[in-house]
């Protein structure tokens, strides 16, 4: 069984603890990294992270530990899906991305014959999720885990505002190389605008006047672009640049785009 991982600890102990816990209950488990990047206490970046990764994998169990409530009454939780099986706090972090496979259950994680004896109150992704994931690998029925939940947190990535001025949105996530994630999806995009057609880009104080491209590389050099991202979010770009730091982006940064006149 493949079991993911997504946090905010960075490469280090805390993550080869977590693993270590894993595969001591499930020596046959294959755990694959998928970010440890994620922003410190940042669980809508955490929550992106998952949704864009987490469709690729056959059917995997994925832990997400972005978790700025540990230790308090915040539940932790396993979610059932179509196709995969997600662990992590109740906090929304893993909801968009379970919601793209489909919910099918989630409960409450109660059990604690299935976590470490005494689990710390500051490293829940070892001594919690790590063991759970393991022991949902190895079979252990969601119903033992425990009582199913209907009233868990909830997490979306806002919705744009489409009206006669525009599309107004927002900065979902900026990547490694300095591109700007909108929270705009492709059907909105595709419903009224081309490719290689102009656009004007409200941002960060800045109106920018770019054209939307398939891709990077139909710019001219240092040009900024928009585009359509890997998750099909609409995307402002730089050809071989960052465009984040030439506008100062950053998360839930409002976002204008409108055709040019």
């Amino acid at each position: 069984m493949i079991i993911t991982l997504t946090t905010d600890f960075g490469l280090g102990a805390y993550v080869a603890s977590m693993k270590g816990v894993i595969l001591e209950i499930d020596p046959e488990a294959k755990v694959v990294d998928v970010d440890h990047s994620v922003a410190p206490q940042d669980v809508r970046q955490g929550a992106y992270a998952l949704y864009s990764a987490t469709p690729w994998f056959p059917f995997a169990i994925h832990i997400g530990v972005v978790d700025p409530g540990v230790g308090t009454e915040r539940r932790g939780i396993v979610i059932a899906c179509e196709g995969a099986m997600f662990v992590g706090p109740d906090n929304g972090l893993l909801i968009p991305a379970a919601e793209s496979f489909g919910i099918k259950e989630v409960h409450h994680i109660t059990n604690k014959e299935y976590t470490m004896r005494r689990a710390s109150y500051v490293f829940h992704g070892r001594d919690i999720f790590a063991p759970i994931a393991a022991h949902l690998s190895k079979g252990v029925k969601l119903r033992e885990i425990g009582p199913e939940v209907t009233d868990y947190v909830k997490l979306d990535f806002g919705t744009p505002v489409v009206n006669e001025a525009g599309i107004q949105g927002e900065v979902l996530t900026i990547d490694r190389f300095g591109n700007i994630v909108t929270n705009i999806p492709r059907g909105i995009v595709s419903e009224r605008w081309r490719f290689n057609q102009d656009l004007e880009v409200s941002i960060g104080g800045y109106d920018i006047r770019l054209r939307l491209l398939r891709t990077y590389g139909e710019a001219s050099e240092d040009a900024l672009l928009a585009t359509m991202s890997s998750s099909n979010f609409l995307e402002i770009a730089k050809r071989n640049g960052n465009a984040a730091a030439l506008v100062n982006a950053r998360p839930r940064m409002p976002v204008t785009v409108r055709p040019v006149a």
